[in-house]
């Protein structure tokens, strides 16, 4: 609460309204988020946010377009410290990917959270959110076209590697994984044998 009232008394109401925003989503979740109560956390009237938003609609797909924004540096960061070669590429990409939505949860949840959105909102969104598979299948492709995994549509194949990422990283922020494996357990282990059951499924 405090860094979204301080982004607006620097000026930068957009940046208020956005954090205040994302606090709530991580608080009750993407259908928690009012205009009202983000107007309350970022200490503004309720009024104010239409001065950047017309509706919720406005404000989710600007929360949505940060968070993909964030996604496609944390991976592009991966990639840069990762070996050239496609494989490590491609794996940097999906390590990326379960960091992101492990680090960033309240983002992930309102960035695949598509019923929130009037059609006209999720229109908007639909270049912005087609980039991260669009990269995917693009890496399969590449991957193929050098023998280093099998044939196949690639676009089917990206759309089940994402199904068994995004399952698993569901089951964490759901905190679901104590329940099937124990309290005892080491994240960085199963995020290494969820890619290396991808790599193993997808492999030539």
């Amino acid at each position: 609460m405090a860094t979204a009232k301080n982004n607006y008394h620097h000026g930068d109401l957009r940046s208020a309204l956005l954090s205040a925003a994302l606090e709530i989503i991580n608080e009750a979740g993407p259908k928690g988020l009012t205009i009202r109560e983000v107007a309350r956390r970022a200490g503004v009237s309720h009024t104010a946010p239409y001065r950047h938003f017309e509706d919720k609609d406005q404000l989710i797909v600007a929360v949505v377009e940060q968070g993909f924004t964030l996604m496609q540096d944390t991976m592009q960061e991966k990639k840069d410290e990762a070996d050239k070669d496609p494989i490590s590429q491609f794996a940097a990409s999906g390590t990326a990917y379960i960091d992101f939505a492990l680090q960033y949860p309240a983002y992930y949840r309102v960035m695949y959270s598509g019923d929130l959105l009037s059609s006209t909102g999720q229109q908007s969104l639909q270049h912005t959110s087609s980039g991260t598979f669009t990269d995917l299948v693009s890496d399969m492709k590449t991957c193929q076209e050098l023998n280093l995994i099998k044939p196949g549509d690639p676009a089917k194949q990206a759309l089940a590697i994402l199904s068994t990422v995004h399952g698993f990283v569901t089951l964490v922020n759901d905190n679901r994984v104590a329940s099937l494996l124990g309290d005892d357990y080491d994240m960085e282990d199963i995020r290494n044998t969820i890619m290396a059951a991808i790599f193993e499924g997808i492999g030539a």
